[in-house]
């Protein structure tokens, strides 16, 4: 999850126009999307992805968590409005290659870590401050212990950082 300095992953309208200056290729996000076999996504978050251009996620099952029922349009890509829980067991049951990449919003990345069902933060903090906005951990997130597995700073300034996630705290 790319997440500005002061902890937003968006501005308040949920845009993410500050992150335009920095090209996610490089930092390893292809080597990182070469070991997702499976993205979770909010609504919002699909729907900003498709606005981008092409599907991003060719050849990745997606499951698109929404309370209202829509139409997706993206090759692999379901509908759910199941609970976090059901869609995570579904998911371990059903994956059988590569991760399970919980790629937004805040929403649905909060109520998995607060499942339980992420063992894994991967960060990527962008050196902007965007003041206000969309934070990924904010009211009602779970206190959750972690312990540092990787961390990496690139000459952009981008400074990558992978936790496991513990017990909760």
């Amino acid at each position: 999850m790319a997440i500005s300095l002061d902890g937003y992953i968006a501005s308040p309208d949920g845009g993410v126009k500050w992150l335009e200056l920095y090209d996610p290729y490089s930092v390893g996000f292809a080597d990182f999307l070469a070991e997702i076999g499976s993205v979770v996504m909010g609504r919002k978050s699909f729907e900003q992805m498709l606005s981008f251009g092409p599907w991003p996620y060719e050849g990745k099952r997606t499951i698109v968590m929404s309370r209202a029922g829509f139409t997706a349009t993206a090759p692999l890509t379901e509908v759910s409005s199941e609970p976090v829980g059901v869609v995570a067991d579904r998911l371990a049951r059903e994956t059988t290659s590569g991760d399970v990449w919980v790629f937004g919003g805040a929403e649905i990345a909060r109520a998995f870590l607060n499942q339980r069902r992420c063992d894994t933060l991967e960060l990527c903090i962008v050196p902007v401050i965007v003041g206000d906005g969309i934070a990924l951990f904010g009211a009602g997130t779970l206190p959750h212990n972690l312990r540092l597995t990787r961390a990496k700073h690139y000459d952009s300034g981008l400074v990558c950082l992978d936790y496991d996630v513990l017990a909760a705290g």
